[in-house]
C-alpha cells in the first residue's frame, strides 16, 4: 500500500509541476491613468465609448476618467493584463479587464499622435475572447480593430513614450472592436472604441525577484518525489 501511495504522489507531483511551470509570471507592473489631453469641455479622454453617450447626449458622455488602482500588467508568456475602472461626467461606472496576447517588439502599423519616436514602443498583437469592458452593467466585448483579417493593416496596442496617442508621456493606446455577448457587432468601424492612458512603472505590483519562479517549486516538489520512490525501492530490496 505504501509503494502505491508513494507513486501516486510522484504522479500528483509531476502534474503539479507540469502546470506550475507553465503559468506565467508577472515581470513589469504599471499604474494607469488617464492622459494630459482633454476634449468634449475638460472631460478626460481615458475611456472613449465613441457613439454610446449614457447620462447625457453631450459629447462628454461618452468620455471616461479612469479611476485609481487602474493597472497594467506585464507576463514573461508574452501576454499583459489591462485592468481597472472609469468614471463619465455624468456618474456612469466601467470596468475594463483586457488580456492582450501575442508581444512584438515592432508592427508596421502605428498611431502617431503622442510622438512620432517610436525608438521604445512595445505591441501586443492579439486579445483574449473574454476581454471585455462592462459599462453601466451591461458587458462589452472588445476585439483589436486588426483583427480578425487586418494583421499589419490597423493599428493594435502599442505603448512606450508617446505610445499614448495624445502627448509624449509614457503610456498606451488601443483601438477596439465591440461586440455583443453573442458576437454581434455593436461599435465597430468608425464608431470603435478607444483607450489612451499614461503609464507609471510600480515595483510593487511586480512579485519579489528572490521568490522561486513556478517552474523552480515544481522541480523542487518533483525532485522530493523521487527521492521518496528511491528510499521505497532500496527498503524493498533489502
Amino acid at each position: 500500500m505504501k509503494a502505491v501511495i508513494s507513486k501516486r504522489f510522484a504522479l500528483s507531483a509531476l502534474a503539479m509541476t507540469l502546470s506550475m511551470s507553465v503559468s506565467a509570471t508577472v515581470i513589469s507592473g504599471y499604474d494607469v491613468t488617464d492622459t494630459a489631453s482633454k476634449d468634449c469641455g475638460g472631460a478626460s479622454h481615458g475611456l472613449y465609448t465613441n457613439s454610446l453617450k449614457l447620462g447625457s447626449k453631450k459629447c462628454a458622455a461618452r468620455s471616461y476618467s479612469i479611476g485609481s488602482g487602474s493597472t497594467f500588467l506585464q507576463s514573461d508568456d508574452g501576454t499583459a493584463r489591462l485592468t481597472g475602472t472609469a468614471l463619465n461626467p455624468y456618474g456612469i461606472n466601467a470596468a475594463f479587464d483586457l488580456l492582450f496576447t501575442g508581444f512584438t517588439e515592432s508592427y508596421p502599423v502605428v498611431k502617431k499622435g503622442g510622438s512620432s519616436n517610436t525608438a521604445d514602443w512595445n505591441f501586443y498583437t492579439g486579445m483574449s475572447s473574454d476581454s471585455r469592458i462592462t459599462v453601466d452593467g451591461i458587458d462589452y466585448y472588445a476585439q483589436l480593430v486588426a483583427a480578425p483579417g487586418k494583421s499589419g493593416k490597423a493599428p493594435v496596442f502599442q505603448f512606450g513614450t508617446g505610445a499614448n496617442d495624445k502627448t509624449n508621456a509614457f503610456g498606451g493606446s488601443v483601438w477596439m472592436d465591440i461586440y455583443a455577448a453573442n458576437g454581434k457587432p455593436l461599435y465597430t468601424g468608425s464608431k470603435h472604441w478607444d483607450l489612451n492612458f499614461d503609464l507609471n512603472y510600480n515595483e510593487d505590483l511586480v512579485p519579489d525577484i528572490n521568490v522561486p519562479t513556478p517552474a523552480t517549486l515544481g522541480l523542487l516538489v518533483l525532485g522530493i518525489a523521487v527521492t521518496c520512490l528511491s528510499r521505497r525501492k532500496n527498503s524493498q530490496a533489502s
